[in-house]
């Protein structure tokens, strides 16, 4: 099919828009002066006509993946070229000179590094990819949560040099407790004291997986300074034993094929007999084509071995490796292809899970067209609300009514769109398996459920029933441990910082906002001192907001005593006035303790937890098994979404701490609302004032601090561990609960799933000896790993370094909030608070 052509028309008038650059954010008219921003306007106009004329991608041949790793293992940089190659763009984006497409934000090219997860979509060899660059620092890491939930499998970027990284290891861990079939590419092989083979063994033994090599390094020796050296120029082809050389100076667009002899034959070969034998113990089409060659590795054709390893790599049974440069433009091209050869398309993944209490439904089952709401971004340019949403049912059409069933409201799909990074492009549906965008919505926030497939009854659109309350799995918000105050710098100025909140809530449910009840402050809290500053910078910069951010402090709660155990729930009866007509109601609750440590003494807590409601910071609701309500003119429905409202309010200020309370179950006794009354508004003050009135019955000395813990990773050489770990349990109140070596974690080989990497095959490392990195590793590099509290753990890597004269490393994560004990929290008290 011949595509049009597109004219500068197009370019201004893009979907009938009247003075935008097709609504891509770039400014207007002025934008044509500006070379970057006219040429990525005339790329988005040709995609809208583009998008018009094609006809819409088989879902068999739809990907959506992400690409997930450390941060500066080169994610950004990788999915650039992936741009440019696919004909996306016609330019490759530079992460230090702050063009990518990817990273549009700001203060994203500002400091050179991925904030948000951006979206874009393109095609390569007649699949459409639909792409979503996720942020590698841990202070990001629900962005990576929630991209993860939609996607469909992964690329994992690590950096030939570092090798497998702390936070790798846990954005992998995510993503594998979510079955995600991964591939691997390690990047930066063109660096000296890059190992390849090194770094396919430590993901053998650090990530516990099956691999298989399918393209390698390929060097060679050039004369430097005299010196005969080894130069990455190029990939082996494992599976068709070919050379592949890249072409210095053509961006990555021209290469060289050619075949193998020597040392890089003989090595390809052992590639190729280690796939086949760890495919031949997977697969039992392997092991007939392997009998039928009769025992001859070599013999297997590349498209039979292609066939069983996409069918194990979708079991999450092994994962492919490739290996490149992305900065020299090498290697991406494979990449590409084996994105299309072996991560599944939707209908190759399980059906998505909903749920309403105890029942559960898979969307397979149900006529009704369901998404998913995994990203809300709040447009600075046209004021609109952009959310982003995969779609796991039917297909979702433009001006369709919506139906939010976890919130319960209704709209209407006003306009659908493509996005390409910060731009976007119209279309008419979105359909099954696709991820697009909606615009225009005013309730939908990140981890909403949607449904939008109605039953037409009485001439009126209805949505199914049964349906409303269903959800697809909701996504876990981490309790923040970071706060600052935001404060308006005019009384004028106040309104418009509250809508800036509002955004950013929306945006970005991993922050939360609270008040003060005494100083009257607004507290902006998130998961860590970069996330705070980014939002803040959001607030100001972006959202031209006029407030004062404090300085940022750690966020600690209150909660009660783990002995606790009052069995008198606490009632109250509120009334008004509205309208001249009097209203009610009647809430009995009680309160217990949550533990930190469920153990086998907590069985029957457990078990009723699994059937709460979670409300955040680990607090729950449930009902008594005497609870009953039933009421003439009120809904339980209605009782429930007040209640819950009411129950969410009354926790929020401790009465020791005047601190939001953490780690508390709200047992609900008993609800009243009088027969003649029509409306369950007066069970939101009602609980409230019940849950305040309960701690306020609690002895001073059941109330208690909670301190946010980290789980820490410190890598060290072996001579060190003594002096850290000394510090970690001494000066730092911290709890060691164990010492790994770097290389291989601490698996019992007698484990079925075990798998010794020095058993694996991995090609020879040319240049590793070259770099001190490798000397490191020579002195036996240790993990210690720990618990440690965050208020420990400030400007903790000066310190480090200081013992270990700069060798020692660290990583540490949010874990849990856990009650202090009495002389701790005193001084917390005195320190932080006073």
């Amino acid at each position: 099919m011949r595509l049009p052509s597109v004219h500068l028309s197009h370019v201004l008038e893009v979907s009938r828009s009247k003075t935008t650059l097709c609504q891509s954010s770039l400014g207007g008219l002025a934008s044509l002066r500006h070379k970057l921003s006219f040429r990525r306007a005339y790329a988005v106009a040709q995609r809208q006509l583009n998008e018009d004329a094609a006809p819409e991608t088989d879902i068999r041949r739809v990907r959506n993946i992400g690409i997930i790793a450390h941060i500066d293992a080169g994610k950004t940089t990788t999915t650039e070229r992936m741009l440019y190659y696919s004909g996306y763009t016609k330019r490759i984006g530079n992460v230090d000179e702050g063009d990518t497409v990817m990273d549009y934000l700001p203060v994203e090219r500002d400091r050179g590094i991925t904030i948000t997860s951006a979206a874009i979509s393109f095609d390569w060899n007649v699949h459409r990819i639909n792409l979503i660059d996720t942020p590698g620092h841990a202070d990001f890491t629900f962005e990576v949560i929630r991209s993860i939930r939609v996607l469909d499998g992964a690329v994992t970027v690590l950096d030939g040099v570092e090798g497998v990284e702390a936070q790798t290891e846990k954005v992998w861990q995510q993503a594998q407790e979510m079955k995600i079939p991964r591939i691997v590419f390690v990047n930066k092989m063109d660096r000296e004291g890059a190992g390849f083979g090194r770094t396919v063994r430590e993901i053998v033994g650090k990530l516990s997986v099956r691999t298989c090599i399918i393209n390698m390094p390929l060097f060679k020796k050039v004369m430097e300074n005299g010196m005969t050296s080894a130069k990455f120029c190029g990939v082996i082809d494992v599976l068709e034993m070919k050379s592949i050389e890249w072409v210095p100076g053509s961006d990555g667009q021209q290469f060289i094929v050619g075949d193998l002899e020597g040392e890089n034959l003989e090595e390809a070969m052992k590639a190729r007999v280690a796939i086949v034998e760890t495919l031949a113990e997977l697969d039992d089409d392997m092991v007939e084509k392997f009998l039928e060659m009769e025992d001859d590795h070599l013999a297997i054709s590349s498209h039979d071995i292609k066939a069983a390893l996409r069918k194990c790599t979708l079991q999450n049974l092994v994962v492919p490796v490739l290996c490149g440069a992305s900065f020299r433009n090498i290697g991406v091209q494979p990449l590409l292809d084996a994105v299309v050869d072996y991560l599944p398309s939707p209908v190759e993944r399980p059906p998505a899970i909903l749920r309403t209490g105890k029942t559960t439904l898979s969307v397979a089952e149900t006529d009704i067209g369901y998404a998913l709401a995994f990203k809300v971004v709040h447009d600075n340019h046209s004021g609109k609300i952009l959310v982003f949403i995969r779609v796991y049912s039917g297909t979702l059409r433009r001006l369709a009514k919506i139906y939010n069933t976890s919130n319960g409201t209704e709209e209407k799909a006003l306009k659908l769109s493509r996005m390409y990074a910060d731009a976007s492009v119209d279309i008419e549906a979105i359909n099954e398996g696709h991820i697009g965008v909606i615009s225009g919505t005013k309730d939908i926030r990140t981890g909403d459920t949607i449904i939008f497939d109605y039953q037409k009854s009485g001439g009126k659109t209805k949505f199914n029933r049964a349906m409303m309350s269903m959800q697809l799995n909701p996504i876990k918000v981490p309790s923040p441990v970071f706060f600052a105050s935001v404060e308006p710098k005019t009384v004028s100025d106040t309104r418009p910082m509250e809508l800036g909140l509002q955004a950013l809530l929306r945006e970005d449910p991993s922050l939360q906002v609270s008040v003060d009840e005494e100083t009257g402050q607004t507290h902006l809290s998130g998961m860590g001192e970069l996330h705070l500053e980014i939002a803040s910078d959001r607030l100001v910069r972006d959202m031209k907001v006029k407030a004062q951010v404090g300085k940022i402090q750690i966020s600690y709660r209150e909660s009660i005593e783990d002995n606790v155990t009052q069995d008198t729930p606490v009632s109250y009866t509120y009334k008004s006035v509205n309208k001249g007509a009097e209203t009610s109601s009647y809430v009995a609750l009680l309160l217990r303790p949550i533990p930190e440590d469920l153990d086998y003494s907590h069985q029957e807590l457990k078990k009723r937890l699994e059937h709460c409601v979670p409300l955040g910071d680990n607090n729950f609701l449930t009902f008594d098994e005497t609870y009953d309500f039933a009421h003439p003119k009120v809904s339980q429905e209605d009782v429930y979404a007040a209640l819950r409202v009411g129950v969410t309010a009354g926790l929020l200020h401790g009465k020791r701490y005047g601190l939001p309370m953490h780690s508390v179950l709200v047992i609900v006794k008993r609800i009243e609302l009088p027969v003649e009354q029509d409306s369950a508004t007066p069970v939101t003050p009602t609980a409230r004032f019940a849950i305040s009135k309960f701690l306020e019955s609690i002895p001073l000395e059941s109330k208690v601090l909670m301190e946010p813990v980290m789980d820490v990773t410190v890598i060290v050489d072996e001579e060190d561990i003594g002096s850290v770990m000394s510090d970690i349990s001494s000066a730092r109140s911290g709890r060691v609960y164990a010492l790994e070596d770097e290389n291989r974690r601490d698996s019992p080989k007698d484990h079925g799933d075990y798998i010794d990497p020095d058993h694996v095959y991995s090609p020879p490392d040319h240049t590793l000896h070259l770099s001190k990195h490798n000397i490191r590793r020579d002195l036996h590099k240790r993990l210690i790993r720990a618990k440690v509290p965050l208020s420990e753990m400030v400007g903790y890597l000066k310190y480090l370094r200081a013992m270990t004269q700069g060798r020692g490393s660290f990583l540490m994560t949010f874990d849990r909030y856990e009650r202090a004990s009495k002389d701790r929290a005193t001084s917390i008290w005195q320190n932080h608070y006073n």
